[in-house]
């Protein structure tokens, strides 16, 4: 127990000192149960799984008190685009936050039940749109480790009043597909490196959720989530996280590019590398492979289509009854 606070105590510190200029902070369930209750405090859940449409609670859902409920698929995705996955149009940001009560002034602690992923993603759109990271809080094991310090959770949502919120000024976080390839694939540049934080299942085509597997070409795999503890969905420590990314060569000096399957673990990575490790430069392409591997005129390396499969030896094989 003395090795977990005295950790915590080092990410708080950290995301404090970040969070001053510019990294969004992360806080622990201790903070949150203790200032829950403040009334410039708006806590907000993204599960895993869709709970309602339009904010309605559905009798048994367990949450944290206080809390409102976002849809991460209806909400935080860009329902004008195509791949949806793209983050949302400034025109749904500013609806979305006035619908769940959200001024340009409050603080917000967001979590969700699977590694702060979703989470995540909320946080980084409202970064984009200008929100003070100084306001913006990710809870550290989201609701599973709430539950596991066996603190109170409500079969209700917050109740909301509707607020104003108007997107003054945009931070400039989020690249698109042709500045990937300009810069990572056409152009090469040495100071800019490319960080797939997908399930190393997914980089190797092993696993394929688009038309295509593989991944972007130079792109170097770290699972974002592997800064996570498994059980407690608490951070590791800042030092077996720096190891992690370090090893692959991922180091402060560079400029990253990054990118998922969808927008989530990379919104999860861009905190983790920001926050914890200090990076000062990192770029979000939140089209991640949804959008890469369906522009067909897009390279991809190691590349294995929907429907087929690597055998045993390393080729191809169809996995299409002829």
């Amino acid at each position: 127990m003395k090795i977990k606070c005295t950790l915590m105590a080092a990410i708080f510190a950290l995301g404090t000192a970040a969070g001053s200029a510019g990294a969004i902070d992360i806080v622990d369930a201790q903070w949150l149960k203790k200032n829950i209750n403040d009334p410039k405090i708006h806590v907000v859940e993204v599960p895993t799984k869709g709970e309602s449409i339009s904010g309605e609670h559905i009798a048994g859902h367990m949450h944290i008190p206080n809390t409102v409920v976002v849809n991460r698929y209806l909400d935080l995705g860009n329902v004008y685009a195509i791949p949806p996955t793209l983050y949302p149009a400034k025109d749904q940001f500013e609806n979305l936050m006035a619908r769940i009560g959200v001024s340009n002034d409050d603080t917000i602690v967001a979590y969700d039940d699977k590694y702060g992923i979703f989470a995540s993603r909320l946080l980084v759109v409202m970064e984009h749109y200008g929100h003070d990271t100084s306001k913006l809080k990710l809870l550290d094991g989201g609701v599973v480790h709430w539950k596991k310090l066996g603190y109170p959770l409500v079969d209700k949502h917050a109740d909301i009043k509707p607020a104003r919120y108007t997107v003054v000024k945009m931070n400039p976080n989020v690249i698109t597909w042709s500045d990937v390839y300009r810069d990572t694939v056409a152009g090469q540049s040495p100071n800019i490196l490319l960080l797939d934080v997908r399930p190393a299942a997914e980089f190797n085509a092993e696993e394929i959720r688009s038309i295509r597997g593989g991944h972007i070409p130079g792109a170097i795999n770290v699972t974002g989530t592997l800064a996570n503890d498994k059980d407690e969905h608490t951070f590791k420590s800042v030092d077996e996280i720096r190891k992690i990314f370090a090893d692959a060569g991922v180091t402060t000096d560079k400029t990253i590019y990054q990118y998922c399957h969808s927008g989530d673990r990379t919104a999860h990575a861009y905190i983790v590398l920001k926050t914890l490790l200090g990076f000062k430069d990192i770029k979000i392409y939140p089209g991640s492979w949804s959008e890469w591997s369906t522009i067909l005129s897009l390279p991809v390396e190691e590349e294995v289509w929907y429907g087929e499969r690597l055998g045993e030896n390393g080729k191809k094989v169809s996995m299409v009854s002829k």
